[in-house]
């Protein structure tokens, strides 16, 4: 197996390099379907900097018919499925790695460079919260009241960040970014991610940040036992 077809949210798509790595497969097409649902071809766009930034991939490519061993998004049919809440285990199980399986959470799987952005130079702690997938509203207020905002940076959506300001009062610098590998090389310059199941923190565990993960209740997660990543 060489190759992945994927058609799969933003954050799916980085945590399916993590098999790409483990399973050495090296190349990826990516379909962005027909623009009418929340992955499209603009999100395909976005993070095709970052994926064939990777030293194991050798091609990542927008899907135009291409041949594919592997169809990402499909279980195979008559390989037990692992059932629960652990979105890494479910996708493992595709493949046949057991949950336990140190590769899974032992080593990170993205690399990058750092940002040269000089708003970053004293950051300590980076957040992006989404719309979606909520858990515990209180753990941020608590956190966020031992830092001194200058020490913050929002990245992500506009939209987000007003979102976030307003919801708990704080005033931070804010970052958006232009494609996935320099938001990778965002998340990379600042020690620690705060934040909530997205793109952005799939990224920060893709490499090996230490993470503060806000879990969503109604909703399965990608869960790693990894020291450095503490869900909330």
């Amino acid at each position: 197996m060489r190759s992945f077809y994927i058609s799969v949210d933003m954050g799916d798509l980085v945590y399916s390099l993590l098999f790409c790595k483990i399973l050495n497969v090296d190349t990826i097409y990516i379909d962005g379907g027909n623009n009418d649902v929340k992955f499209n071809w603009d999100s395909a766009k976005f993070l095709l900097p970052l994926v064939n930034s990777q030293d194991y991939i050798k091609a990542a490519e927008l899907y135009d018919n291409q041949p594919f061993d592997f169809n990402y998004g499909v279980h195979p049919e008559k390989q037990p499925v692992v059932v629960g809440t652990n979105l890494t285990a479910y996708h493992a199980s595709k493949f046949n790695i057991l949950p336990q399986d140190k590769r899974l959470y032992d080593t990170p799987w993205l690399t990058t460079s750092r940002s040269q952005n000089p708003l970053l130079a004293h950051k300590k702690l980076l957040i992006n919260r989404t719309a979606r997938y909520h858990g515990d509203y209180s753990f941020y207020a608590n956190f966020l009241k031992y830092f001194d905002p200058e020490l913050l940076v929002f990245v992500g959506l506009e939209s987000e960040y007003s979102d976030f300001s307003q919801q708990f009062g704080i005033k931070m610098d804010f970052i958006e970014t232009t494609d996935g590998l320099e938001l990778a090389q965002v998340i990379n310059t600042v020690p620690t991610f705060l934040g909530n199941e997205s793109l952005v923190c799939s990224i920060a565990k893709g490499l090996g940040k230490n993470c503060y993960v806000e879990y969503g209740r109604t909703a399965a997660n990608y869960i790693f036992h990894r020291q450095n990543i503490m869900y909330f």
